[in-house]
């Protein structure tokens, strides 16, 4: 009995550690991915539930020390023997008539009060070890869910990881560029500061819309087809989000797989709502643009890593963009507006615009 509960209390600290380790190590991506993978509503969801699991394994692993102490069995053959020798020596003295049978029975009573764990000897009598049994089976029971709780998160973990990000929402994943040179596409032409910002009708099914948030410091894209949308939002060092979604009658809504939600109203020329992810909540404001203005996207290999790059241009020709290198994000090369390349550790790449 001892040693199964020390084999609960040490697989508990070690499953334990691993339900914590994915949130610790990985922080928001983490969490991020597995609920891209396994399809949540909110990535607070993954970290919330593994925590979850961890206290009540954590628990398991304290309760399982505690009665492996109680159980020693070393300590209980001591206290055997020693008492065994104490009845011993009350059984002569009761025999040569050295004491009275009101005292030896209090001594008698003395000695099995120091061996509580031994049985007394009844039928039907039930033993510590036998109702411990029941309470094993529960320590089991909880480490083994928590251990699948545990297997489904990596299973959402890597299925977040392979999946693809827009614009790759609801699309394959556009072709890697190969490290070297890449032939350039011919030249668009270059904003001009001196031209005046378009006022399309207030229902209109197509344009791209640029601006910023109210809160966070972040800029972004948004470029409308008809029915479809998509948007990019970034603070050029470590936050993005991809969204994609629909309008209906001049109304947005859009959604990214990592939990982000846009949504706002277009009319005058301008967009104006709001922006909520899982880690704050914003206005925005976006007015339409013309020129190079809108989404743009590159994925290339670096050191063997995929990496994916998003740029938001905005209707004053300027950029702000965050490239995003396995779990490492930071902020985007510069890129060329008039032929889309731009330069990454010494090699030479080709950006796409994108659209819904």
């Amino acid at each position: 009995m001892s040693r199964r509960l020390s084999t609960v209390s040490i697989v508990s600290s070690a499953v334990v550690a691993a339900l914590t380790a994915g949130p610790a190590l990985g922080g928001p991506t983490f969490a991020e991915r597995v609920q891209q993978g396994l399809s949540l509503d909110a990535s607070r969801t993954v970290w919330q539930g593994l925590c979850f699991a961890a206290l009540v394994v954590s628990m398991t692993a304290a309760v399982s020390a505690h009665l492996e102490k109680t159980s020693d069995l070393r300590a209980r053959v001591g206290a055997a023997e020693a008492a065994g020798v104490m009845l011993a020596g009350l059984q002569a003295r009761l025999e040569y008539g050295g004491l009275a049978m009101q005292e030896a029975a209090q001594e008698y009573r003395d000695v099995l009060a120091g061996i509580p764990f031994v049985p007394e000897a009844q039928g039907g009598t039930t033993s510590p070890s036998e109702r411990r049994e029941p309470r094993l089976a529960l320590q089991l029971t909880v480490v083994v869910l928590a251990a699948l709780l545990l297997a489904v998160t990596f299973v959402g973990l890597i299925r977040g990881g392979v999946a693809a990000e827009p614009g790759g929402e609801n699309a394959g994943a556009p072709p890697i560029a190969s490290e070297g040179p890449t032939p350039t596409p011919a030249p668009s032409p270059a904003p001009t500061a001196a031209t005046p910002t378009p006022r399309p009708p207030a229902d209109a099914t197509q344009g791209v819309f640029g601006g910023g948030t109210q809160d966070g410091g972040a800029s972004l894209a948004i470029v409308i087809d008809a029915d479809r949308a998509m948007a990019y939002v970034c603070d050029g060092r470590q936050f993005e989000s991809w969204l994609q979604g629909s309008v209906v009658d001049g109304r947005l809504d859009l959604s990214s797989p990592s939990g982000a939600r846009l949504t706002g109203d277009l009319g005058d020329g301008a967009i104006s709502g709001e922006l909520r992810t899982p880690t704050f909540d914003t206005p925005f404001t976006a007015t339409v643009a013309t020129g190079p203005a809108g989404v743009y996207e590159a994925r290339i290999q670096v050191n063997g890593t995929q990496a994916r790059i998003g740029w938001a241009v905005l209707p004053d020709g300027s950029q702000v963009g965050v490239i995003a290198v396995g779990d490492t994000r930071g902020a985007a090369p510069d890129l060329d507006l008039t032929d889309l390349t731009f330069t990454h550790n010494g090699s030479l790449f080709t950006a796409r615009k994108l659209g819904p």
